[in-house]
C-alpha cells in the first residue's frame, strides 16, 4: 500500500496474553481494595469521636451491625488487596522468559525514567505495606475468638494446628498472634503506613496505564484518558471485591454497604465520562490506528467492549444500585427474611457485575488496540 510516495507497512497485530490482562485487572483491584480498607478504617476510628470529620464521614452510630460492617470491609479490603497483588503478580511474572530474574529488580532496576522500573518498585514496596495491613488486622491476641467471615485465615491456621505433629500450643496461629502484636503500631503512626500505602496502592493502580502510553504509536493507550480510566476502574473494583466480601459477611443492609456502594456508583459514572473522552479523542483523530480501533470497538468487539463494559459492567450495576437504594429508603422490604435475601443479592450482584466489568476492560484495551503503521521512505 503507498501514499504520497511513500510506502506504509502495517505492524503485525500481535496481543499480549490474558496472564497481562489478569494482572492489569488485579492490580486494580488489590490497590482500590487498599483504598477500601484504609477507608473503613478510618470510618471505623471516628465512630466515637465528637469529631466534625467524623460527621463528615457519616459514620458516627450506635449500631453494633454498622461497627461490624465497618471493620469486616476493612479486614476484606486489606486481605483481598494482597490476593490480589500475589496472583497479580504471579500472572506478571509467569509471562517473562526468565521469571526468576525478576528478583534481581533491586540492582538491575535502576533506570527510574522508565515505567516499567518506577511500576516494579511501586509493587514490591505497595505489597509489603498490604501484608502488613492485614497481618495487623487479621491476628493479635485480642482477636483469638473474633467473629466475622473475614477472618477465615486465622479458622484455616487452627485447623492445620491440630494436624501438626508437635503440641499446637500455642500453634502456628497463637505464635502469628505473638508476633503480630509485638509488631502492631497503633495511632498517628499507623495512619501514616495507610498513607502511604494508599498512595503506593494509587501508583500500582495508574501505572499500568502509564507503562503502556510510552507506546506513542498506539492512540488507544493515550495517556490523556486511559490513566483515568484505569484509576476509576481500579477503585471502583477495589471497592466492590471488598464490599463484596461484606456482603457475604451480613452486612449487606448497614450503612457501610450503603455509602460505600453509592460512592462506587459516583465513581463509575466518572470512569463513563473519561471513556466518553477517550471515545472522542480516537473519533476526531485523523490516525488511521484511531479510526481502526474506533471500529474495533463498536465492531469485532461490539460484544465485550458495549455489552460487556458499557452495559454489563458499569450501566446495570449502577441502575441496580440506585434500584436497592430506593427500594430500601421508601419500602419495608428489608424488613421480611425474603426482601432482606432479595436485596443482599441485588448488592453481591452489583459487585460482581463491576468485577466482570473490570475485567473486560482490560481485555479491550490490549485486546482492540491497533498500532499506527510504520512510514518507510521509497517507491
Amino acid at each position: 500500500m503507498t501514499a504520497g510516495g511513500n510506502e506504509l507497512l502495517w505492524l503485525p497485530h500481535v496481543h499480549w496474553g490474558v496472564f497481562i490482562a489478569t494482572y492489569l485487572f488485579l492490580g486494580g483491584v488489590s490497590g482500590g481494595a487498599y483504598l477500601t480498607s484504609t477507608w473503613a478504617s478510618l470510618m471505623k476510628s471516628q465512630m466515637d469521636k465528637e469529631s466534625r470529620l467524623g460527621t463528615i464521614l457519616l459514620s458516627r452510630t450506635d449500631s453494633p451491625k454498622h461497627r461490624f460492617a465497618c471493620a469486616e470491609t476493612a479486614r476484606w479490603g486489606s486481605l483481598v488487596s494482597v490476593l490480589a497483588i500475589a496472583v497479580g503478580g504471579t500472572a506478571l511474572i509467569s509471562h517473562l522468559g526468565a521469571p526468576l530474574r525478576a528478583l534481581t529488580f533491586p540492582v538491575l532496576f535502576s533506570n527510574f525514567g522508565s515505567w516499567l522500573v518506577v511500576g516494579t518498585w511501586f509493587i514490591v514496596i505497595f505489597a509489603l505495606l498490604s501484608t502488613f495491613e492485614m497481618f495487623w488486622l487479621l491476628f493479635g491476641t485480642d482477636r483469638a475468638d473474633a467473629d466475622g467471615l473475614s477472618y477465615l485465615p486465622r479458622r484455616i491456621l487452627g485447623v492445620l494446628d491440630r494436624f501438626m505433629p508437635w503440641d499446637a500450643d500455642p500453634g502456628i496461629r497463637g505464635r502469628l498472634d505473638i508476633v503480630a502484636d509485638t509488631t502492631r503500631i497503633e495511632g498517628r503512626h499507623r495512619g501514616a503506613v495507610r498513607i502511604v500505602g494508599s498512595a503506593f496502592g494509587v501508583g500500582v493502580v495508574v501505572y499500568t496505564a502509564m507503562l503502556l502510553s510510552d507506546l506513542a504509536s498506539v492512540p488507544f493507550w493515550t495517556r490523556q484518558w486511559l490513566p483515568l480510566v484505569f484509576l476509576m476502574s481500579g477503585v471502583s473494583t477495589g471497592i466492590s471485591a471488598a464490599l463484596l466480601g461484606t456482603v457475604l459477611s451480613g452486612g449487606a443492609l448497614t450503612r457501610t454497604n450503603h455509602r460505600f456502594c453509592l460512592t462506587d456508583d459516583v465513581i463509575i459514572v466518572a470512569e463513563l465520562a473519561f471513556i466518553g473522552g477517550l471515545l472522542a479523542l480516537l473519533a476526531g483523530s485523523a490516525s488511521p490506528a484511531a479510526q481502526a480501533t474506533y471500529a474495533q470497538l463498536f465492531g469485532t468487539y461490539e460484544l465485550q467492549f458495549v455489552g460487556g463494559v458499557l452495559v454489563v459492567g458499569t450501566g446495570v450495576p449502577v441502575l441496580l444500585s440506585l434500584t436497592i437504594t430506593g427500594v430500601h429508603q421508601f419500602t419495608d422490604l428489608d424488613e421480611s427474611p425474603l426482601g432482606r435475601w432479595l436485596m443482599t443479592g441485588g448488592y453481591a450482584t452489583k459487585y460482581l457485575l463491576v468485577l466482570a466489568g473490570g475485567y473486560i476492560l482490560r481485555w479491550v484495551v490490549l485486546y482492540a488496540a491497533v498500532k499506527n503503521p510504520l512510514v518507510v521512505p521509497g517507491a
